[in-house]
């Protein structure tokens, strides 16, 4: 899984590449890139000739890394900046998560405390009556997506509360276009090596 891309005209210098970006060695323009994905442009100057009709690229302040939020970066290449480009790589690497997952979902925690939830009708009345994706890690969350809304229920608080689980995963389930059962947290195990410092990953 591809979530961003990295292009660069000079040798990425001490940066590890990361499996879950693309790198273009070579001079590509942003109209030619996949747009929905976070793009890191190595090379001030680079990104300034791969680009000589995009104002929004001209007109871009070289004080300012951040182009477009969540969208389109740059950073200085090795010869230009050789401290500023060991680490602005990096935290680009480090930050493409973020950029890439944050602005298209929501999450929300469904406290039944909170929420006032007094039983399973209670819990189904507040969730979308036609459920995209749902994903039980463990028996212990279950996360809920509908339009980029992620509902996450913590199933051992719902248990304290008396909660019959096994009911409420039923009557969900038969909402839910797709689910996915992770009882040993390998799934998550699986991504969580790819993002180990993305916080929001479960």
């Amino acid at each position: 899984m591809k979530i961003a891309n990295v292009i660069h005209e000079s040798e990425l210098v001490n940066h590890t590449k990361a499996e879950y970006i693309n790198y273009f060695n070579a001079a590509k323009s942003y109209d030619n890139v996949n747009r929905s994905l976070p793009t890191l442009y190595v090379g001030w100057s680079f990104m300034k000739a791969c680009n000589p009709v995009n104002q929004i690229i001209q007109n871009a302040d070289i004080l300012k890394k951040k182009i477009i939020t969540d969208e389109l970066y740059w950073e200085f290449s090795f010869k230009e900046s050789k401290a500023s480009h060991v680490k602005g790589v990096d935290k680009f690497a480090a930050l493409v998560p973020q950029f890439y997952f944050s602005p298209k979902y929501t999450y929300i925690n469904l406290d039944p405390v909170f929420f006032q939830l007094r039983d399973i009708q209670d819990l189904m009345d507040v969730l979308p009556k036609d459920i995209t994706k749902t994903y039980n890690y463990k028996n212990e969350m279950l996360y809920v997506l509908k339009d980029g809304k992620i509902s996450g229920m913590d199933l051992r608080m719902y248990e304290f509360f008396k909660f019959d689980i096994a009911e409420m995963l039923k009557n969900i389930k038969s909402r839910t276009f797709s689910h996915r059962e992770d009882p040993d947290g390998e799934f998550y195990q699986t991504y969580y090596k790819i993002f180990p410092n993305f916080e929001l990953l479960k």
